[in-house]
């Protein structure tokens, strides 16, 4: 008996021993995770937990995505097993830098009509990808109020000390009465349709108060599948939500021809706030309506953009925030834009898109999710020409 016990009092200092090496060693070892040094990311790149390790001894429990959207030093937690198996965490201080330049449009020359505007730099697109309030320098000698040719260049800085230049002619001219006819094209919705019909396409429209009223029997008859239809959106920036005078005629008489309708709203958001009432304003005037399509967010104030003082991050937040707004009550939605914005403005893969795009060639077109061809169909059933639009039916 006196045996056994000295056999179970041995085990158990043996047994001791143990877990204090094994509990030094785990607090003491500190080589199973070597981070690198002075980390630093560029703004929206895409980086993951494990891109910050230099050297790990076990495994990471997981492997996120470091959040890229916001400018300036943060700190990133790593979580792993180290080489004993036990959970462990450790911390990156990582730096998100902001390394692209300011964007500049403009045309050289670029041309206007005496006295036709009052601040140049107001006319000019001038943006930056994170800075909301880039500065946007014209150099050099103009009068707006004088006909001439002017030598001058425009420097846009960020805060991150981004700089971006152009050099560019502005040429001042007299107001000249036109002396020609405006061109009166038209697209034919019977030659669309017979030349974009496919299993994965739906052919329908968009319309709004300039379509004046509507023959929806007709239309269907004449093969439109769907229609978005405009709610309504601001003619200005801070300007008030107003509905479109055809809207409630146009979904009511659209849902009783049973074809399928999706909706737009035009905005002047200037930021989150101002998107997610606008969404809101949405949702109260859709709600006793069957809307099968998505809801398109329309932002398209190009000529005045440096006016908005917004950057290109913060208007794509202002688009998701519209966005997440409406997919809360089960909504689909869709970006509208032209092609040019699409690639250098919107994060095009972070949305379903409706590209505008007056070519009639479907190269390519099917990577949107829809195609706004022309703004200058006929189809009978109604009196004013209308934008054609194809719908792609994406496998999911």
């Amino acid at each position: 008996m006196k045996k056994k016990k000295k056999i179970i009092i041995i085990l158990s200092f043996l047994l001791f021993i143990l877990l204090f090496i094994s509990v030094y060693l785990y607090f003491t070892n500190t080589e199973d995770l070597i981070l690198k040094k002075d980390i630093s990311i560029n703004f929206r790149a895409k980086a993951y937990n494990s891109d910050l390790i230099e050297k790990i001894n076990g495994r990471l429990l997981n492997d996120p995505l470091i959040d890229t959207n916001t400018v300036g030093r943060k700190k990133v937690q790593i979580t792993y097993y180290n080489h004993y198996g036990f959970i462990e965490n450790k911390y990156a201080e990582v730096e998100i830098k902001d390394v692209t330049p300011p964007m500049i449009v403009v045309n050289n020359p670029y041309v206007i009509e005496k006295g036709s505007i009052s601040k140049l730099e107001d006319n000019i697109f001038c943006t930056d990808d994170y800075d909301d309030n880039v500065s946007c320098q014209i150099t050099g000698d103009y009068n707006l109020n004088k006909v001439g040719r002017y030598p001058l260049k425009i420097t846009a800085t960020d805060h991150s000390n981004n700089i971006t230049s152009k050099s560019f002619t502005l040429q001042v001219k007299n107001k000249e009465a036109s002396t020609t006819k405006p061109i009166n094209t038209k697209t034919d919705f019977k030659d669309i349709y017979q030349k974009y019909k496919k299993a994965n396409t739906l052919i329908g429209i968009d319309i709004s108060k300039w379509q004046g009223d509507i023959d929806f029997n007709k239309i269907k008859e004449e093969g439109v599948e769907f229609v978005m239809i405009k709610i309504g959106g601001q003619t200005k920036k801070g300007g008030k939500i107003e509905i479109d005078p055809k809207f409630k005629q146009n979904i009511t008489s659209a849902l009783a021809a049973n074809l399928k309708v999706g909706i737009y709203f035009y905005s002047h958001a200037t930021n989150i706030k101002e998107a997610r009432n606008q969404a809101k304003w949405v949702l109260k005037n859709i709600s006793e309506y069957e809307i099968n399509l998505p809801i398109a967010f329309d932002w398209e104030n190009w000529s005045k953009y440096s006016t908005y003082h917004i950057s290109i991050h913060s208007l794509n937040n202002i688009a998701n925030t519209f966005f997440t707004t409406l997919e809360q009550k089960n909504y689909k939605t869709i970006l509208y834009s032209s092609k040019y914005y699409l690639e250098n403005i919107w994060y095009e893969e972070e949305y379903s898109n409706w590209i505008a795009h007056y070519t009639l060639d479907d190269k390519n077109k099917n990577r949107y999710d829809m195609w706004q061809l022309c703004s200058d169909g006929v189809i009978e059933g109604i009196e004013e020409k209308v934008d054609i639009d194809i719908l792609y039916k994406h496998e999911k």
